[in-house]
C-alpha cells in the first residue's frame, strides 16, 4: 500500500496522531499537495500539466511537488 492510500484510509487517525506530535505537520501538508496533484490527473491533465498546476496552486517549486509526488508513493 502506498503511502497516500494508507493516509486515505486512516486520515482520523493521521490527524489525530499529528495532534499528538506523533506525525509531522508536513505529512497531511505532502497529502494535501498529492490530492490537488491527482485531481489534476484524474482530470486528464498529463504529468507535466498536474504538476505545474498543482505547482501555481499550492505555492511550491515543481521540484518540491515532485518531490511530495515521490515520497507519497512510497510503499509503507
Amino acid at each position: 500500500m502506498i503511502l497516500y492510500s494508507y493516509i486515505n484510509a486512516n486520515i482520523d487517525r493521521v490527524r489525530f496522531e499529528t495532534r499528538l506530535g506523533l506525525m509531522p505537520c508536513s505529512l497531511l501538508r505532502h497529502w494535501e499537495i498529492y490530492s490537488r496533484y491527482d485531481a489534476y490527473k484524474k482530470m486528464g491533465h498529463t504529468v507535466v500539466e498536474a504538476v505545474l498546476y498543482t505547482s501555481a496552486d499550492m505555492r511550491i517549486s515543481e521540484r518540491g511537488i515532485f518531490k511530495v509526488i515521490r515520497k507519497m508513493e512510497q510503499q509503507t
